[in-house]
């Protein structure tokens, strides 16, 4: 189709609409009626146009070196269906491209072919994700991030003119997160991202949602379905964020969001990932955050080492400490009067923070004074307290203009975790939750453009490598 017959048939649109509108005003129909009409014609002339630059002889060369790097060898032209504005399937021809066959002897022939041996190579190096636009793919996925189900998505996508199924819309979504995924920790980075003598805060802590495992056996007669368990699982969030010198937490500078379904040591090879990327030996000052689980912090230390790190800091939440030392004014004995408990606890908070603990101890011993209540409590003291003693030295950590707290990260658990994939009802399989999970943390983290041209960056860099 020719620009000058597209044009010719959007003028006409517009006046045929028009006069319409003239004839029964109202403007609603007016819009979403040009709005359709128009984007058909758009799509129209630009399967023409796409088609014309996949099939120019000039193109194919380039093709065929990049393809040949990756084991492919031209198969002719074919036809395949791309997705540009709407969703809509539109047919094109486009170069194809097939792994070379072997010179060995072959064997037996598979009875069934198998998929992804070829691609359509050139749709890649246009900017193509699994055959779709980055402009389409990105508003579905956002959609499926931001509404509380894959159906509430595509109804909201319907009212902007994407017309696709549930199926589809799921697939576009998992397609993304499999494509973007390899390229954890270096996606999201763009070229203005520096901590180069800046104080780095690192925080990560657990969430939990519900896994969704098929039951093994053999469907009972009396059940239509097979089952599912539905055990809770805990994704570990992880929030790297810049720290002005004054000890808050920089706003200008975008914090880097991630989570992950795995354990514990995945959790922090994704870490030293992202803050390898960042090459955080560069930094004046890292601060570790999180609350008083031993796994996290057996690994900081270990970690900082690796990684080059000179100065860090091992920050236990503030809140949390306050949480654990209520457990243990809980234990003071209840004819103490409410004047006086709340005297000793705002006493036992000032020692908290002053890191203190040793007066703190003696106090405890003090007032708890019943035998079994006293052992809760010092027992409780000695295995928090004591032994992360030098990770709440919180009056000190705010002389050097450290961050005391890990509200950061708790704030991403909730965003992140529990406002998409905690739902009550939701199931997830652990692969759907652990794209859900990445996807999400490049959005809400305010980096999914990053993102995004990062992905068409390193696509062109493949297709284009000489």
């Amino acid at each position: 189709m020719e620009l000058t017959s597209t044009l010719n048939a959007i003028n006409t649109l517009l006046s045929e609409t028009t006069a319409d509108f003239q004839k029964h005003p109202n403007i609603n129909t007016l819009c979403k009626q040009l709005r359709d009409d128009f984007l058909a014609h758009v799509e129209a002339y630009l399967s023409t146009v796409i088609e014309n630059v996949l099939c120019d002889p000039e193109l194919l060369p380039k093709l065929k070196v990049g393809a040949g790097r990756m084991g492919l060898r031209f198969n002719g032209y074919r036809p395949t269906s791309i997705r540009l504005l709407t969703g809509k399937p539109i047919k094109i021809q486009s170069p194809y491209f097939a792994k070379t066959k072997s010179k060995r002897r072959p064997g037996p022939k598979p009875k069934k072919r198998k998929s992804g041996t070829g691609q359509h190579f050139g749709l890649d190096y246009l900017g193509f994700i699994s055959r779709c636009s980055t402009l389409l793919m990105s508003s579905v996925a956002q959609a499926t991030l931001l509404c509380p189900s894959f159906d509430v998505a595509q109804k909201m996508l319907e009212f902007h003119a994407i017309n696709l199924n549930v199926k589809t819309i799921h697939s576009i979504t998992m397609n993304l997160a499999k494509g973007t995924m390899p390229m954890r920790g270096r996606v999201s980075i763009s070229d203005t991202d520096c901590i180069d003598g800046k104080t780095v805060l690192v925080c990560i802590d657990g969430g939990r949602i519900r896994e969704r495992r098929t039951k093994r056996g053999r469907r009972p007669d009396h059940q239509k379905r097979q089952g599912y368990h539905t055990e809770w699982k805990e994704p570990i969030q992880i929030v790297i964020q810049t720290v002005n010198p004054d000890g808050t937490i920089a706003k200008e500078c975008l914090p880097f969001y991630d989570a992950t379904m795995e354990n514990v040591d995945a959790a922090f090879e994704l870490l030293e990932i992202y803050l390898r990327e960042l090459n955080i030996s560069k930094a004046d000052r890292v601060v570790f955050c999180c609350d008083g689980a031993r796994s996290y912090w057996k690994r900081t230390g270990p970690l900082a080492k690796k990684l080059g790190i000179s100065i860090h800091h091992e920050v236990i939440d503030y809140t949390h400490a306050k949480q654990n030392l209520n457990k243990i004014i809980d234990k003071l004995p209840k004819k103490i009067s409410a004047k006086a408990k709340l005297r000793i606890t705002e006493l036992w908070k000032t020692l908290l923070w002053e890191g203190n603990h040793k007066e703190l101890k003696t106090d405890i011993k003090r007032y708890i004074s019943y035998p079994k209540n006293r052992k809760e409590a010092l027992k409780k003291f000695n295995n928090y307290f004591v032994k992360n003693s030098s990770r709440m030295q919180y009056a000190n950590f705010k002389r050097l203009r450290l961050p005391t707290g890990s509200g950061c990260v708790e704030s991403a658990i909730r965003r992140v975790i529990n406002l998409r994939l905690k739902s009550p009802g939701s199931f997830w399989k652990l692969e759907n939750a652990e794209s859900m999970l990445f996807l999400r943390s490049q959005f809400l983290s305010g980096r999914w453009n990053i993102m995004i041209k990062n992905i068409f960056k390193n696509i062109q860099t493949l297709c284009l490598c000489n």
